[in-house]
């Protein structure tokens, strides 16, 4: 996931969702990022079924069924500004959020930029040439200026991730109303609503049930997109010249 977040939350986070062999943990340096893992904690004890406060750890394995983590929870990162998703954004008059994924340097970097004023040159140049059909002067991104990320993934040779975990990638739009994550959280995250629509203290149900009685609730539940923009990075092979290959022979 670019971008994830449930309920009323303002924070932006980046996940990935992995088959097994996919771990973050000792692969990703603190200086890489500007934001952190989220942390897991709470999780049914497997006999008992009560929640186990006494645990804690990052979301750093990407397998979606990592132990001590939530189930399809993945490797979660946060943004270490708790004005980069939601309200806040809108207010913003909106925002960019921007990922790249590059497995010749093995990583995947997640940014995001709101309001406008915090987006680098280099970004902005690229949004506003990006419709030209003078492709000379189009201005290409180069991430390499936008600043550290608030999210980085080692991914391929020599990490905890190899390369092929990721293929056949799509980019999707998606609202889902009461699901994993927002529905067993939603007790916790939304405490009115929780009480005046419980249906047998089950989190999912009464996420459902409020979601059902309140068509009006969801009037401002929806994606306005100025853009999507996606560019693939080509290698060229120098060609070899006479000169070139003198030098290297004396």
């Amino acid at each position: 996931d670019i971008l994830e977040g449930v309920n009323g939350q303002t924070v932006a986070k980046t996940a990935l969702h992995t088959s097994d062999q996919c771990d973050m943990y000792a692969h990703v340096a603190p200086y890489d990022k500007t934001g952190e893992w989220e942390w897991v904690t709470g999780i049914p004890e497997t006999f008992t079924g009560e929640p186990d406060f006494k645990t804690a750890k990052a979301a750093d394995n990407c397998w979606v069924m990592a132990q001590h983590q939530w189930a399809n929870e993945g490797c979660t990162a946060v943004h270490d500004r708790n004005n980069t998703l939601g309200k806040p954004v809108n207010d913003n008059g909106g925002g960019v959020y921007a990922l790249e994924w590059d497995p010749e340097n093995r990583y995947i970097k997640s940014w995001v930029f709101s309001p406008r004023s915090d987006m680098p040159e280099n970004l902005i140049q690229s949004i506003d040439t990006a419709g030209l059909e003078d492709k000379s002067q189009k201005v290409m991104p180069d991430p390499s200026t936008w600043g550290l990320p608030y999210a980085y993934f080692a991914i391929g040779k020599d990490t905890g991730c190899s390369a092929d975990h990721f293929k056949n990638m799509r980019i999707v739009f998606n609202l889902a109303f009461c699901g994993n994550v927002s529905g067993n959280r939603f007790f916790r995250e939304c405490p009115k609503e929780s009480k005046e629509f419980n249906v047998t203290n089950d989190p999912v149900l009464t996420c459902d049930a409020y979601i059902k009685s309140n068509p009006e609730a969801l009037k401002e539940a929806y994606w306005k997109i100025k853009g999507v923009y996606v560019y693939e990075r080509e290698f060229e092979t120098p060609e070899k010249t006479d000169k070139g290959s003198q030098s290297q022979e004396e």
